[in-house]
């Protein structure tokens, strides 16, 4: 599907900043959604940092991971590491991407007591539910829960229907059976959520019907605090429902913008504790 992975999308400032004090910008990596393509990170404008997107390497194939979300994860950060060996980090993504950066973050925590190089400042969840909340949705009755299938363009290949459609399917599978990170007493990396403000819309608008990705809409955090309070450090409500993100101008250019402005922070964060840490040594 793409002749690299992970693919430089962006390769950011095309010369150094001339200030003595100014460091390089922090790499971004954004992992695919569901349908295994990381076609919508194309669609963004420029994040004046290199961006690398990782899409599911199975895509052409249909092989399943039998590990699901952990092998997945382990596999990606070998991909990482192939382009940002060393140094500091920042991972993300639409939908499922989110929830494999969880797993990603977990994994790299616990590389950390044995000389990782890598310096995670934290992630980027782009409209990402967390997925304790589809299945106590499902359990308690109350909502119709739908799965909104994907909306294709008018020049869309059956071929690539076919393969998106089957890599949601095995998305869908590797969620519902992931256990997940329990961190072991590690701290979890900050996380800013960029949420999406609408609902998708459903067939027939049936009151009570809901898609699977608005179980939890009206929460703030979209259902993260199930999993672990104080996980999402910050949201930002975004514009457009989960679907058409990346698929309207306008809200590209919002989404855009607060991509680089969470990445920005999460810098502003990292050096702010770095120079905390070096006070307190002295």
């Amino acid at each position: 599907m793409f002749p690299d992975n992970p693919s430089l999308i962006q390769t950011g400032p095309s010369s150094p900043s001339s200030s003595l004090w100014s460091k390089p910008p922090t790499p971004l990596v954004l992992i695919h959604d569901g349908g295994g393509t990381i076609f919508s990170y194309y669609c963004l404008n420029e994040l004046d940092r290199p961006l690398h997107g990782i899409s599911n390497p199975h895509y052409d194939s249909g092989e399943p991971f039998p590990g699901g979300i952990p092998e997945m994860a382990s596999l990606y950060i070998e991909y990482i590491k192939s382009v940002v060996p060393r140094g500091n980090l920042i991972i993300g993504g639409w939908s499922l991407g989110g929830l494999l950066s969880l797993e990603v973050a977990s994994q790299l925590a616990k590389e950390e007591g044995d000389g990782s190089r890598l310096n995670l400042l934290g992630i980027v969840m782009i409209d990402s539910v967390c997925p304790l909340a589809w299945r106590r949705g499902g359990s308690e009755g109350f909502l119709k829960i739908i799965r909104n299938g994907a909306a294709w363009g008018p020049h869309t290949k059956e071929e690539t229907k076919r393969k998106v459609t089957r890599c949601f399917s095995e998305s869908s599978r590797m969620v519902g059976e992931w256990e997940l990170p329990s961190w072991e007493g590690r701290k979890p990396p900050p996380v800013i959520l960029l949420r999406a403000k609408d609902k998708v819309p459903v067939p027939g608008e049936v009151e009570g019907t809901v898609s699977r990705v608005d179980v939890c809409r009206e929460d703030k955090h979209l259902g993260w605090d199930r999993y672990r309070k104080g996980l999402i450090t910050k949201v930002v409500d975004i514009p457009g429902h989960h679907f058409n993100i990346f698929s309207e101008m306008e809200n590209v250019d919002v989404v855009t913008e607060e991509i680089g402005r969470a990445c920005g922070e999460l810098e502003g964060w990292h050096m702010r504790r770095f120079v905390s840490w070096g006070e307190e040594k002295r």
